[in-house]
């Protein structure tokens, strides 16, 4: 969810309708978005759009757009003409191991107020923050066009480099802006990654800004009385960077600017083609209407699905009686697949105006057998005194591996992972209650804590799924008897025969830790935790635990599942 202040009376001089705040807060709910609050005296709308997926909605401009189509004012893709502006952009080959892609467009003719300014720039920000993922995977820069000569270098310079940032009225080299400007301070480790300086320069040799950090302070200032500007989006992924200046593009033109394409030159290290951005090319995805019916339990023709569809600010062509080919806006990423449609035809309809349909079968809620058998495990660990916790299922790599003396990283891995925080999907559950204890030094003892979740395997190259017992016992007096106890306690009350094998293991103390065996079969291990594994956790008590995979204890109904 994003929130985002708008005026409005703009709003409304935007719409063409004396609308009430009241009818806006309806009107907006077909844009996925409501009202929080409205200061009158501000006359200032506080807007809460309820979709992470849609960047082209955290505007005012954005919003009107769909609630146009809504009304009827407008339908379909809107209209936007551009022309050749003769810049080009130059981009350094050096580049393409760092920041790569760079997208720009110019607008001229603009028409600017302090308001239309801030509202650009929290579009700006909120894109940056959200969809360019805190500006590392894209970032955005405006600039005073008139003051830019063509061809502008995007390059690796050297940190030697000077100009004045913006907000400043003194030069500072690129190492100084790193260490001293806010926002290379808050930004600059992301070109430290690098281990170069990325740069834009006029072809005069003014600088334009240190993307992502910051702009020029002559350059990269915009005000009330600049009438052309460059738009420029550098990043990591060259799908991300046009479609943000597609956004950006569109929203200055709902204000009556003209838009002019820009030449990217491209070395063939980075893209084997020269590009002219925006680049507007649109997406097309067939649907089936006879499927959508079905799905929606509705009985719309192609014919009505694409009027929907118009109103909805898409385009569509009948294929045959049921598929229709749909158009999709530039400037939009989040149509994925039939059910993307499916979804924009019931926001059309009006969810409130679609009819409820019956169910065919009559069912009744309940636990499944394996979710009471886990639940009985909580309810035994619950009445030893030991505090239930929730960790994520998803997790840092040295968590499960270094933290705990491991070595071992037999765990599913996610491809391109948004942190390293969230990389891998656990394997055991300890190690995530250990990071837990870690986090609590400050709190009294004992702290006793459990977890009864699910953890992901791989047997053969192929990963399944299943639940596991974790339980931690730290405090200034815990010993091994302590894990034994709580064990012995469980597995009597489960009606389960189980022995005790010493072995060796990384995490525990030598001496002081082993298998548990149930019908012969290993099903788990406990110990007092090694002193090395708490020194690098931070942890200054002793701490006891075991593991148990609840699937191998015969008393109970839990599975292993094979998901993926």
């Amino acid at each position: 969810m994003v929130t985002i202040k708008a005026s409005y009376n703009n709003m409304k001089e935007l719409i063409g309708e004396d609308v009430t705040v009241a009818e806006l807060d309806e009107l907006l709910s077909f844009a996925k978005s409501e009202i929080d609050d409205y200061v009158r005296e501000e006359d200032m709308l506080e807007i809460n759009v309820k979709t992470s997926n849609r960047p082209d909605l955290w505007c005012p401009e954005g919003l009107v757009r769909e609630i146009k189509g809504i009304l009827g004012k407008e339908k379909a893709i809107p209209s936007l003409s551009i022309k050749t502006s003769g810049y080009k952009v130059k981009v350094d080959p050096k580049l393409a191991s760092s920041r790569p892609y760079i997208a720009c467009a110019v607008a001229k003719n603009l028409h600017l107020s302090d308001y239309i300014i801030k509202q650009f720039m929290q579009l700006s920000d909120k894109i940056d923050y959200s969809y360019g993922r805190k500006r590392k995977k894209a970032s955005i820069g405006l600039y005073n066009l008139s003051m830019i000569k063509s061809p502008i270098d995007y390059k690796v310079i050297e940190k030697t480099h000077h100009f004045v940032p913006l907000g400043y009225d003194k030069e500072m080299n690129l190492e100084e802006i790193l260490e001293h400007h806010e926002k290379g301070l808050e930004y600059g480790y992301i070109v430290r990654e690098y281990g170069h300086y990325p740069i834009l320069l006029s072809s005069d040799g003014v600088t334009l800004s240190l993307p992502p950090i910051i702009n020029s302070n002559t350059v990269g200032r915009i005000t009330e009385e600049t009438k052309e500007c460059l738009i420029e989006v550098t990043g990591t992924n060259f799908e991300t960077v046009n479609v943000e200046l597609n956004i950006l593009c569109q929203t200055l033109a709902d204000r009556g600017a003209e838009i002019f394409s820009v030449e990217i030159v491209y070395p063939q290290e980075i893209h084997k083609e020269n590009v002219i951005t925006p680049e507007l090319t649109k997406q097309e995805i067939i649907v089936d209407l006879e499927i959508i019916n079905k799905y929606l339990g509705t009985e719309i023709t192609p014919s009505t699905a694409i009027k929907i569809l118009e109103k909805r600010r898409f385009e569509g062509k009948s294929l045959d009686t049921s598929k229709i080919n749909v158009i999709i806006p530039p400037y939009r990423l989040d149509i994925l697949h039939w059910v993307d449609i499916a979804e924009e035809i019931v926001i059309g309809l009006d969810y409130n105006k679609v009819g409820a349909t019956k169910w065919h079968v009559l069912t009744t809620g309940g636990l499944s057998q394996e979710t009471e058998d886990e639940n009985k495990v909580r309810d035994i660990l619950i009445g030893t005194g030991a505090v239930e916790i929730l960790t994520n299922t998803l997790t840092d790599s040295t968590i499960l591996t270094d933290k705990v003396n491991l070595d071992d990283d037999s765990f599913v891995k996610i491809g391109n992972a948004v942190s390293k925080s969230y990389s891998v999907i656990r394997n055991q559950i300890y190690p995530n209650l250990i990071s837990v204890l870690s986090k609590n030094t400050h709190e009294s003892y004992p702290q006793i804590i459990f977890e009864v979740g699910e953890v992901v395997k791989i047997d053969n190259e192929k990963p399944y799924t299943q639940t596991n017992l974790a339980y931690l016992y730290a405090d200034a007096e815990a010993s091994f008897e302590d894990a034994h106890k709580l064990l012995h306690r469980l597995m009597s009350l489960l009606n389960v025969e189980y022995i005790i094998e010493s072995k060796e293991h990384p995490s525990f103390i030598s001496g002081r830790c082993g298998i548990i065996l149930v019908e012969g079969e290993k099903c788990g291990v406990i110990g007092e935790i090694h002193p090395n594994v708490l020194e690098k956790n931070l942890i200054w008590v002793p701490v006891v635990g075991l593991e148990l995979e609840l699937f191998l204890l015969p008393s109970l109904s839990c599975e292993r599942k094979f998901t993926f």
